[in-house]
């Protein structure tokens, strides 16, 4: 490891971060994994897995490359950051993935890498660095996984062996090289298939691939206007923002879920996912408006939510 690496682990670390990892992108791009990742990334597009999330063909050779983002990077820096796991839920009301707890993350983990960036600036004349949240065109999941941070499970999403997969995944990319490369983590997955079996809609049509075109989540938090598949709507179940179904049941998911403690920060903010049936019904689009602000459930219109309440009464 060079001197710079050992500085970023250094600070990730007084900053309290937990769990970061770091691998140089010359000893990435021909490695076996990334090299299939890619290719199976192509292969999904291809198949149109993706449904209308048109952004992800656009950034296409941008994933395969973090040099077409910042043309000096040498090395990835890539950090979890877990999001509130306990849920109350009394069986009957709408229910909202748990991702959407709290303010909007995107901006929450661009500032908390920003401050990483500049701390290491500050002793490293020149450096050139961007912060990546998930609106940059990175394989995130797969760097993550190459800096020794987890493995893709069967649900198709980063596990890490201690935090789960209630996590987010954000990336620096440095112009200084880390003197780092791969650290691949056994997968522990093993002969589960919990994941599998839970997703009521049968969008993970094999240990970890994932089609949109079945996914809850998908419906109801990135597909526009009116349902266009042949599942019937029922099949959304309760859930009116996102789906946490295959997460739920995860081995590794259940652990962390009794014993980490939510961020206060992000635990307090909990108004806006609103259970209340009758006050969703009757909801004005103004007051929907003031309710999401600032959230990530804000990309959601409001039509489009008030369409999957609809399902939702199905």
């Amino acid at each position: 490891m060079t001197d710079f690496g050992e500085k970023i682990l250094g600070i990730c670390q007084a900053q309290g971060l937990e769990a970061f990892g770091l691998v140089d992108i010359d000893q990435t791009l021909d490695h076996p994994l990334f090299q299939t990742h890619y290719r199976y990334y192509a292969d999904w597009i291809s198949k149109g897995m993706h449904g209308e999330m048109k952004y992800l063909e656009r950034g296409f050779e941008r994933r395969g490359n973090p040099r077409l983002l910042l043309p000096s990077s040498q090395s990835v820096l890539s950090v979890l950051f877990s999001y509130p796991r306990k849920r109350e839920d009394d069986g009957v009301s709408p229910r909202y993935a748990r991702y959407l707890v709290g303010d909007d993350y995107h901006d929450r983990l661009k500032e908390r890498l920003e401050q990483v960036a500049k701390s290491v600036s500050e002793s490293t004349p020149g450096l050139e660095w961007k912060v990546c949240v998930d609106t940059s065109a990175m394989l995130e999941r797969t760097w993550a996984m190459l800096s020794g941070l987890g493995w893709i499970g069967k649900n198709s999403l980063l596990i890490h062996p201690k935090l789960g997969s209630y996590v987010f995944i954000a990336s620096i990319l440095f112009s200084e090289k880390s003197g780092l490369g791969p650290n691949v983590l056994k997968d522990y997955c093993g002969n589960c298939t919990r994941c599998l079996k839970a997703c009521p809609t049968g969008a993970l049509i094999e240990p970890s691939v994932l089609d949109s075109r079945k996914c809850i989540a998908y419906w109801t938090l990135e597909m526009r206007g009116p349902w266009k598949y042949e599942e019937p709507r029922q099949s959304t179940k309760r859930w009116v923002a996102g789906c946490d179904g295959c997460q739920e049941v995860c081995p590794f998911n259940i652990k962390p879920a009794r014993d980490l403690p939510d961020d206060p920060e992000v635990a307090r903010l909990t108004q806006h996912c609103v259970t209340d049936l009758e006050y969703l019904e009757r909801e004005t689009e103004l007051e929907y408006k003031a309710r999401v602000k600032d959230t990530a459930l804000s990309r959601v219109k409001f039509a489009d939510f008030k369409r999957n309440l609809e399902w939702f009464k199905e």
